[in-house]
């Protein structure tokens, strides 16, 4: 705020200075901040949050999973929660805004460029429907076979959902298996794929963060077999890899949380789902297009909507309903506030800070990080020296949350003792060296 912006408001609320608006705060209860100027927002609160935690514990989370936690600018609070955003009807209606068209149509083009795929739909509920709605769109491409391919690396979420998609479809779902580097078996996988195979699916970063390495290969096998490739990924690492779309990719799926949406206990949150434009016309969904109105204007409307509401049922690609426009919203205004090069710099920070404190558990005795041997973004697999429950139990009492127990997932039960360790840009030093020296204390 400029001088001639704060004189501005205190003549308007008839005040002389600042103080006067927290005149009704009682001395005693105040407390002076002192905080040195030139801060970034994400440095003041931080300070901000050393201060709060002498009145309150707040444990120091290192958890993943699929929800991360980001530092959220405050901007886009404060742009999705006006009331013209916030407290519209979920807009797949007539009668839906201009100003809302133009938004989602914006954030169309932002997951577009950062896939490499043509279209775009707003939107699904998550990761699990969009890769669901994905292995049903593959069988409305690809008519010739009835097998669809699934690596176990795989979140366990994703199981359920698709056992619930899947039920009454002709569609056998076979498992390929990950090889000691955490990565898709390629040669389990060369080996499944054939003539009946509608296609499978490439996680990057999977489940266990891992980045998967022979995408040429995944390339010839889709091109060589005649099947579609479904790749699942993290937005925020589109900004630094090659886009899936310039490896083969039919359809990408995924999850925008980490473009500026809260943890929030889960949810809600956004499925991202973009397809090569020939198959526009088989995705689940509604997309927004750009045209004009009467008087030759830029204008904006719903130019495909393939939900049974719109058209004959037996003709709708799917019956998803209430889409995740505000979340889709908050993706697109995050993403906007980065700017043309913050998206790759927070990217680069999370891989960084991430192999760091790998690094650093890795020196730890009896530690192994990460377990698998691959390159990984902003979450890796931890080798613990103790039943990871215990482990988790002990760092708890430290308030620390060190990663969430992966060995026991049924299906990653075979693995050794293990847990999932996520690091983001919020992860101080201070809060890793708690996390580290938890660790240490836990096991000695």
């Amino acid at each position: 705020m400029t001088k001639r912006e704060e004189k501005d408001m205190l003549d308007l609320l008839e005040i002389d200075e600042v103080e006067q608006l927290f005149e009704d705060i009682p001395e005693e209860v105040r407390v002076e901040l002192d905080m040195p100027e030139g801060l970034t927002e994400m440095e003041l609160m931080s300070k901000v949050k050393d201060k709060l935690k002498k009145n309150h514990i707040e444990s120091s989370s290192f958890l993943g999973a699929g929800i991360y936690e980001h530092f959220i600018p405050s901007a886009v609070q404060e742009i999705i929660g006006k009331s013209e955003f916030y407290t519209s009807y979920t807009p797949y209606q007539a009668e839906i805004s201009q100003g809302m068209l133009r938004a989602l149509f914006e954030y169309q083009s932002l997951i577009a460029e950062l896939t490499g795929l043509g279209a775009v739909n707003t939107s699904m509920y998550d990761h699990s429907t969009a890769l669901a709605e994905a292995v049903l769109m593959s069988t409305r491409i690809n008519r010739k076979g009835d097998t669809f391919l699934m690596p176990k690396n795989t979140h366990w979420d994703h199981d359920p959902i698709l056992k619930n998609y899947l039920r009454g479809k002709d569609i056998d779902m076979k498992l390929v298996d990950h090889d000691d580097k955490g990565q898709i078996d390629i040669e389990d996988l060369k080996e499944k794929i054939g003539d009946d195979t509608i296609g499978f699916y490439v996680g990057s970063p999977n489940i266990f963060g891992i980045l998967e390495e022979e995408v040429d290969t995944f390339k010839d096998l889709r091109e060589d077999n005649g099947c579609v490739m479904v790749v699942g990924t993290n937005p925020l690492i589109l900004s630094l890899m090659k886009p899936p779309g310039e490896w083969g990719a039919d359809i990408v799926v995924g999850d925008s949380q980490p473009l500026g949406i809260p943890m929030a206990y889960g949810g809600p949150s956004v499925g991202m789902f973009s397809c090569r434009k020939k198959h526009i016309r088989r995705m689940p969904g509604r997309i927004i297009g750009e045209t004009e109105d009467s008087q030759g204007k830029r204008a904006y409307c719903m130019t495909l909507q393939t939900r049974e509401q719109h058209i004959r049922r037996e003709r709708a690609t799917s019956n998803i309903c209430t889409n995740q426009a505000l979340m889709a919203l908050a993706s697109a205004v995050f993403t906007f506030i980065q700017g043309s090069t913050g998206l790759e710099r927070l990217a680069k920070e999370n891989y960084e800070k991430a192999h760091d404190v790998a690094r650093r558990i890795n020196e730890l005795e009896g530690f192994e990080a990460p377990y698998f041997k691959s390159e990984f973004f902003n979450e890796f697999t931890v080798k613990t020296p103790m039943d990871s429950d215990s482990l988790y139990g002990e760092c708890q009492k430290r308030d620390v949350l060190p990663g969430v127990p992966l060995d026991k997932k049924e299906k990653f039960s075979s693995l050794p003792s293990s847990m999932l360790t996520a690091v983001t840009e919020t992860k101080t030093e201070k809060e890793i060296e708690k996390l580290i020296v938890a660790l240490k204390e836990v096991v000695a």
